[in-house]
This record gives structure tokens, sequence and C-alpha cells, in this order.
């Protein structure tokens, strides 16, 4: 294990915290780790309707400068329970809630600077739901069969790591209950 001597805040953002923690290594090294605070963890809905189509969403993403292709989740504050706060996040991204979630699974989300997780939701009974989203979210909603999902993924027009990571879960998840 790795021992902390000491840390310092480098940056302080509402969304984004930068801490270097000075670390001795089991050999006796010493240096400088970079981390970001974890304040809460994230959740991913893979949603069915009753026609059995996933809903598939696409929005724009600043760094790549490009939209995306997703599903419905985002972050989960500490003081939310993970259930609620998916679907919290399910209601303001897609108007729907789930009546029925199921814990797919979890992952670390970038374990080199964190430890916060993401947890993906098989989301079934959806019914309408709304509420007020962030203001900086334009997203578009589609539902597609997971044949159509699957293409998308081989012709290299999904992109989104948290969602393909989510996807496995879900593939998994499908081939385990049939």
């Amino acid at each position: 294990m790795w021992k902390k001597l000491s840390s310092k805040i480098l940056l302080d953002h509402p969304r984004l915290k930068v801490i270097e923690d000075d670390i001795v290594l089991p050999n006796g090294h010493k240096t400088q780790y970079l981390k970001f605070e974890s304040l809460g963890c994230a959740a991913t809905l893979i949603a069915i309707n009753d026609q059995g189509k996933i809903l598939l969403q696409k929005e724009y993403s600043y760094p790549p400068n490009k939209n995306l292709f997703q599903f419905p989740g985002g972050f989960i504050p500490k003081d939310e329970s993970v259930e609620e706060g998916a679907n919290r996040e399910f209601m303001e991204e897609a108007n729907l809630k789930a009546n029925k979630l199921t814990l797919l699974g979890s992952y670390l989300t970038n374990n080199r600077r964190s430890d916060s997780k993401m947890y993906v939701y098989l989301a079934e009974e959806l019914v309408e739901e709304h509420l007020d989203g962030d203001v900086e979210e334009k997203i578009d909603s589609n539902r597609l069969k997971e044949k159509e999902i699957d293409d998308l993924i081989v012709h290299g027009e999904f992109e989104n790591g948290y969602s393909l990571a989510a996807w496995c879960l879900y593939k998994i998840f499908r081939n385990k209950n049939k």
C-alpha cells in the first residue's frame, strides 16, 4: 500500500477538485500523485420500453466538440441513494421514471484519479415523469433495437466510454438470463 504524507489542493472548482498527494511507495520512493476529490458516484440506465426498444440519446460534448450517443444518467451526490439518483437523472434527461430498476453492475470511472463508481441499471416499467434538467444539456432521444445499437458500435459511431461499458454489462446480463 502507498502511504500518504500530505495533500494540497491544486484546483478547487464546483465541478472538480484536483489534489496533489505526497506519497511514499512500498519500495521507499517518494513521489507526488494527482487525484480528484470524490463527491459521489454516477448512474447509467439501459431503458427498455414495452416494445423492447432501448432509449439511446445523443448529446453535445464540448471537449471533443461533437454530439455523442449515450444512455441516460449522470452524477449522484453522496447524500442521495444510487437508485433515487438514477431515477432523478432519468426524469431530468428523458422525462421518464423506471418503476423497476435492476442493478447490472458497477465499475470505477477513472481508477487512476478517483474512487468514483458508475452504477449501471436496467430500467423497465417506464412511466412519464418530468424534472427540470441541467441548462447545459440538450439531449435528443431515440428508441432503437439492440442490433441497431450494436451496428453503431461496430461502425465506430458510438464513442462514449461510459455507455460502451454499460452496454457490455447489459449484454452479459441478457446472455445470462436468456
